[in-house]
């Protein structure tokens, strides 16, 4: 009797909680970029390859300081070593990749200025976790071709590393800035980035590789596309790591826009409502 009587009050306390909040749905758009072993150095944030993203959110105010989040978020990443000149003579590799990102995340509003009533500004830290799905290609003879199926780095030969899955974990972390007009319409700006559990966002990682074993295990293709320059096995040094020691990131820098939906408790009764705790 005294367990269920204590599992209603829990239940009770968390429906009451839940039903003081209010939910938003949003946009974002903005734009992607890489960081890895392509990037004109080995690590950092480099805006050489800035492409469009864009995204579908919803927002769920818990109290005045944190907020939920959950959202759907699509971009692509390029990275080519044809813009670091000194690095087309010495490795001639590029990839290109849409990215499609669903990741759970939380808000921290640092402090909020400004009138309820009219508009606040708040700025956040956000944080939290992330699925992906990715596909690098790369360009050749002016087609693009899938590079995870073919092992540029001797994927799936005895010596080397399997192939690397191509939908992945990665842990967001950013900060943002708000503009809340009336607790009705959220403007926002932010920049988040991922942290990866791996080197092959560009098919590119820190190994030691043997093209020769490239070449006898997985084929002319993968060992061409491992090191377009070389061109006679003979006459180079077929023992190379292709990129760095440090995992890739990818980045979104979003401009978002969101809605009031009203009370959590009460969608269709109250209408487009804001609640008082917030």
């Amino acid at each position: 009797m005294k367990k269920s009587l204590l599992t209603l009050l829990f239940l009770y306390s968390i429906a009451s909680f839940s039903f003081a909040q209010y939910a938003e749905i949003g946009f974002s758009g903005g734009t992607s970029l890489y960081s890895g072993d392509l990037s004109p150095d080995e690590f950092g944030v480099y805006f050489e390859e800035l492409n469009l993203a864009y995204g579908l959110f919803g927002r769920f105010n818990i109290s005045k300081p944190f907020s939920l989040r959950i959202g759907i978020t699509q971009g692509k990443l390029t990275g080519d070593d044809s813009n670091v000149p000194e690095r087309q003579t010495i490795r001639g590799l590029n990839f290109r990749t849409i990215v499609t990102d669903i990741a759970l995340t939380g808000e921290i509003n640092l402090f909020r200025l400004g009138n309820e009533n009219s508009l606040q500004v708040a700025p956040y830290l956000t944080g939290g976790i992330a699925v992906y799905y990715y596909n690098p290609q790369t360009e050749i003879d002016g087609d693009f071709i899938d590079l995870q199926p073919i092992g540029t780095e001797g994927q799936g030969l005895p010596g080397y590393e399997e192939p690397y899955r191509l939908a992945q974990a990665a842990v967001p972390m950013g900060l943002g800035l708000k503009f809340i007009f009336k607790n009705r319409v959220t403007l926002g700006f932010e920049f988040v980035g991922r942290k990866l559990f791996t080197d092959f966002l560009d098919d590119v990682s820190g190994q030691e590789i043997n093209y020769l074993d490239i070449l006898e295990g997985n084929g002319e293709l993968a060992a061409r596309l491992s090191n377009p320059l070389i061109t006679n096995p003979d006459d180079a040094d077929v023992v190379y790591q292709r990129g760095g020691k440090f995992n890739d990131w990818y980045y979104f820098g979003m401009v978002t826009l969101s809605f009031n939906l009203g009370d959590m408790g009460s969608f269709g009764n109250k209408g487009y409502g804001c609640p008082t705790n917030f």
